[in-house]
């Protein structure tokens, strides 16, 4: 599963060429021109931020800002691309809403890629504030926020809503006709994509409320999409290991209600129901712990980012179970 990768529907935008409307002065049409049929992308840069600096004015300043800033993608200068998304209120104080999309939607890939989430989560922001439906921002802010803010009750929230939002855009966007120029197995691996994303992102949601029988749900998702997710696997032992621990507590207090019920001589059909509770309790608990004990396995035979913790709670968990780690690397063996 790619973590927060910047995944764009559509990621190349269309310029629209059209002739100012304000009187131009012949030395700034004459730059215009300059710039426009410069080919070298390092020289057209260079011509476009010169016209920038000498012409504040110009109807001219969005189209180079738009051409300028792509280019500065490609050569992933990314301080760039962020220096002029916080400049856009001055630098473009009268952007149409197609021009502030396309401006902050190259900031939020340029956070995104300096591993900057604060940024991620603000430029995206902005994008919905002018496009409230953009699948983009939607994406990259819902799989952003739960990982970078797990204690933000309010931001978890929105990541959650953005989250639900984007699986629907999602549906719809891939219920079309797909594009001439992708197969059929790429058109589902993209979909694929962009559902484990986002399941991923709402199973950490739901990690960071503690409902972990729900983080599960979401994890399994993304394993039945992805058997090879490490990750995925991980966190589904991650909300199995906590619903032991909770099932443990459950079948102590159980077992002590038994073992009272009998001291104190009490009926013994209440007797038999407290023992068949504890019984229950007791399946229910080692059921839990064996899933742990395969999700853990199964991250750390894939490996991946969170191999050693994974091998780490799977030893803790198979030692409990069964007082040794004898059998662990055969099982381990056959989770690959």
């Amino acid at each position: 599963m790619k973590r927060t990768g910047y995944l764009a529907l559509c990621l190349v935008m269309m310029l629209a060429w059209v002739l100012p409307t304000r009187a131009q002065s012949e030395v700034e049409n004459n730059a215009y021109r300059l710039f426009y049929a410069e080919k070298d992308p390092m020289a057209k840069i260079g011509l476009g931020e010169k016209f920038l600096t000498d012409f504040k004015e110009s109807t001219y300043r969005s189209p180079i800002l738009l051409t300028i800033l792509p280019l500065y993608v490609e050569k992933q200068n990314w301080a760039k691309v962020l220096d002029h998304a916080e400049k856009l209120p001055s630098e473009l104080p009268n952007a149409n809403a197609n021009a502030k999309v396309s401006i902050y939607t190259y900031a939020m890939a340029a956070a995104q890629s300096t591993n900057n989430a604060a940024k991620t989560v603000e430029f995206g922001d902005k994008v919905l504030a002018t496009d409230p439906a953009n699948l983009n921002a939607q994406l990259l802010v819902a799989t952003t926020i739960p990982q970078a803010m797990p204690q933000d009750r309010a931001a978890n929230e929105k990541a959650a809503d953005l989250a639900t939002k984007a699986l629907a855009g999602v549906a719809q966007y891939f219920s079309q006709a797909k594009p001439a120029n992708m197969t059929d197995v790429q058109w589902r691996q993209a979909r694929a994509e962009y559902d484990e994303q986002l399941h991923s992102a709402l199973g950490m949601i739901q990690v960071n409320r503690k409902d972990y029988a729900k983080a599960a749900t979401e994890y399994a998702i993304v394993t039945k999409s992805n058997p090879k997710d490490s990750v995925a696997h991980f966190y589904i032992g991650f909300a199995y290991q906590n619903q032991t621990a909770d099932a443990s507590k459950a079948l102590v207090e159980a077992i002590k209600a038994f073992d009272a019920a009998r001291i104190a001589k009490a009926p013994q059909p209440d007797i038999d129901e407290l023992d068949g509770k504890r019984q229950i309790l007791q399946d229910d608990l080692q059921k839990k712990m064996d899933n742990a004990i395969d999700e853990f396995a199964v991250s750390v035979a894939i490996g991946g980012p969170l191999e050693k913790q994974a091998r780490t709670a799977l030893e803790s968990l198979y030692m409990t179970k069964h007082n040794s780690l004898d059998g662990l690397d055969q099982l381990i063996q056959s989770k690959k």
